[in-house]
């Protein structure tokens, strides 16, 4: 079953114990299989341990910043009013300190196919 948090990894399974055989050869084998996916298993965990470290520090560090941007006083938090250019405020508008619209991020597929058959055709000129 997966973790609530995509960001969390999945705990490794330790692997279980054998049972105890009175066949000494077999007995053998079947410790020494347990000890390698055990020693895999203790790697697994380090690994995991030290990449929830980091994602705990990584949290605290977000919170930190967070609340010292809290933190900071009212009087010198930017304002909509005092990021505008000295002309936009002679001009009265607040519209002309505003840029441009950017362009669309994502194009309608009929755009898309529109283009890559300009290129084709381009190409093939």
């Amino acid at each position: 079953m997966p973790k609530a948090s995509p960001s969390k990894a999945p705990l490794p399974k330790k692997p279980r114990e054998p049972k105890k055989v009175k066949d000494v050869a077999l007995n053998t084998m079947r410790v020494a299989n347990y000890q390698a996916k055990l020693a895999v298993y203790e790697e697994e965990m380090a690994a995991y341990k030290v990449g929830q470290r980091e994602r705990k520090v990584d949290k605290r560090s977000a919170q930190r910043r967070l609340s010292a941007g809290d933190a900071e006083p009212a009087a010198k938090r930017p304002t909509p009013a005092r990021r505008e250019t000295p002309e936009a405020c002679a001009a009265g508008s607040a519209e002309a300190a505003r840029a441009p619209p950017a362009k669309p991020l994502r194009r309608l597929p009929q755009v898309l196919r529109e283009e890559k058959e300009a290129a084709a055709a381009a190409q093939l000129r």
